[in-house]
């Protein structure tokens, strides 16, 4: 259905090893381990067809611009630039890339050793200074920075091959935004404003470059200077724009895609049933699917009314005829399902359901100067209260859960008025706050923190008319005790004092309601094993399934060909 930004996470054991014996500012703890490897798939050969992906982004077709910074970056990025630790977005675990490992220095300094037989792909050598300019152009442009990193690293050094982060107070998790970032080439980015650079022509260390490029669909093709190329057997990847869910289904049921990250209806029968050797889906749950209110305007800021649409809206119907039975109704701690057990409050889950009852809406409403007239619900200005909702079109199930929405809403006398832009037209609307509601996907995460950093951090947020990342603080939610606690969870590697943590940011997130959330998202993600084998599953979660996704380089090394 969309390009997924899934954000590969630490688990808590991972925050806990991390930092080795918090608190000894001389200790020094390590993690090292050798390249990405994959027996199976480099016994392979080289296959022969090229690995065809269905990617839905709702607009007409694409426009080449590969640049990592840009959030309109076509997902061929991932293919291309890479970053100095992959991160299975499911389990945590962690596997070196650019970097051959790091260790922390104490609480406040971080290391990594960087890769010494790369090569870009005009060439070049890759070098530790480049890791240091890519980090420096986030400093330099703090619209690039979107996770923040700049606001508790005070410098970034280089010394023969080894990148130094000094910190200016210890923060855990944010080796995770660190490790992960994109680096580019020095040669390409620094004579250009990268907030607004089209990269047509990436110069990149990945496994794949650019060769051919239209509107409908582009190629990749082999970097043959990559520094892991025996593990790479796939010679080709295609690209397909698709304008809609209903167009893409279509040629996802007659086989045109290896792989596909689409919402399918009924996919047993339309899909699986038609070759069930061959065709497979695995659709893991996320953090929710959620309805974003721009709260920086009345009466969107106001908690209550919040509340009040928690209660208005009936997750279940959403879940059942939106969502065709994949995404079943979500907590309003906002955590995935599988978070559940380790990290929710049960007490405050049972407290705060937020089970339909638009009785216990309307008064939430009444209790802030709303009133029914008339089948209305009048304001204290004397207007029906109103707003609008968008999506982007062709994205089928969001549509029909907006009319869903609209349906529910309408019960209790408000008027929602339903806009379905393009998707870059709807990513631009909810990132720079000019937006009144929207459904915004959520993502896969290992460990809480992230979620409620995106979610509820200052610095992932962002004044009118500047960019927020689409499925961050796009909300706009401002909190000093939730930034306080998020500050106190980066700085501790106590596991009884993170879940202390945890439980007052979980009943921030059903006491405030930043987001509204609605179903636990899907992964989605259909596959073919009639050319390629090894994609991830729900036995071998090895990555966040899905080519468009943050985890596409471990994927791409896992496939091989069928003999």
């Amino acid at each position: 259905m969309a390009k997924k930004r899934m954000l590969a996470v630490v688990s808590s054991t991972t925050l806990l090893v991390a930092m080795g014996v918090a608190g000894c500012g001389t200790a020094t703890t390590s993690n090292s381990s050798t390249a990405p490897s994959s027996t199976t798939t480099a016994a392979a050969g080289m296959g022969t067809a090229p690995l065809v992906i269905g990617a839905q982004d709702g607009s007409p077709g694409y426009t080449e611009n590969f640049n990592p910074f840009s959030p309109n970056a076509l997902e061929g990025e991932f293919f291309m630039y890479e970053p100095l630790y992959e991160v299975d977005g499911l389990t945590g675990a962690k596997t070196p890339w650019l970097a051959t490992s790091y260790q922390w220095v104490g609480t406040k300094k971080l290391e990594f050793t960087i890769r010494q037989d790369v090569k870009w792909s005009n060439g070049k050598p890759f070098t530790a200074k480049d890791v240091v300019f890519t980090f420096d152009l986030l400093k330099k442009y703090p619209a690039l920075d979107s996770n923040g990193i700049w606001s508790y690293v005070s410098s970034v050094s280089s010394k023969g091959n080894v990148v130094t982060f000094d910190f200016s107070q210890p923060n855990v998790p944010g080796w995770q935004y660190i490790a992960e970032q994109l680096i580019v080439y020095p040669g390409q980015f620094k004579n250009v404003n990268p907030v607004t650079f089209t990269d047509d022509n990436p110069i990149v260390t990945g496994p794949y470059v650019v060769d051919t490029f239209n509107p409908s669909q582009y190629t990749l093709k082999l970097n043959p200077l990559y520094w892991q190329k025996n593990l790479v057997k796939v010679p080709e990847i295609t690209e397909i724009a698709l304008s809609g869910n209903q167009t893409a289904d279509l040629q996802m049921s007659e086989g045109k895609f290896d792989q596909a990250v689409l919402f399918e209806p009924g996919i047993q029968k339309v899909y699986v049933d038609k070759n069930p050797a061959d065709y497979h889906y695995w659709f893991p749950l996320a953090s929710p699917t959620a309805l974003y209110f721009n709260l920086s305007e009345a009466p969107f800021n106001n908690v209550k009314f919040r509340q009040a649409m928690a209660y208005a809206i009936n997750k279940e119907v959403i879940y059942k005829k939106g969502e065709y039975g994949y995404e079943p109704p979500a907590s309003q701690s906002l955590l995935p399902p599988s978070l559940d057990s380790k990290w929710l409050d049960p007490t405050l889950a049972q407290k705060y359901q937020y089970n339909y009852s638009p009785k216990k809406a309307l008064s939430l409403l009444e209790s802030i100067g709303y009133h029914m007239q008339n089948g209305q619900l009048i304001g204290p200005n004397g207007k029906q209260l109103s707003f609008t909702l968008e999506c982007p079109t062709g994205w089928t199930d969001y549509i029909q859960d907006m009319q869903i929405i609209q349906s529910e809403l309408a019960k209790i006398g408000i008027k929602v008025n339903t806009e379905t832009p393009s998707q870059s037209t709807d990513y631009n609307d909810v990132e720079t706050g000019h937006f009144q509601a929207a459904l915004v996907y959520g993502w896969s995460e290992s460990n809480p923190y992230y979620i409620y950093d995106y979610l509820m951090s200052s610095s992932e947020s962002a004044p009118i008319g500047k960019v927020a990342a689409f499925n961050a603080n796009s909300e706009r939610f401002n909190d000093p005790k939730a930034n306080q606690l998020l500050t106190e969870l980066a700085q501790t590697t106590s596991s009884s004092k993170q879940h202390k943590i945890v439980d007052q940011l979980e009943k921030i997130a059903f006491t405030q309601v930043p987001i509204v959330g609605l179903v636990s998202g899907a992964g989605w993600n259909e596959y073919q094993t009639n050319h390629y084998v090894g994609w991830p599953t729900a036995s071998n979660p090895y990555a966040s399934p899905g080519l468009t996704s943050t985890n596409a380089l471990l994927e791409i090394i896992h496939l091989r060909p069928v003999k």
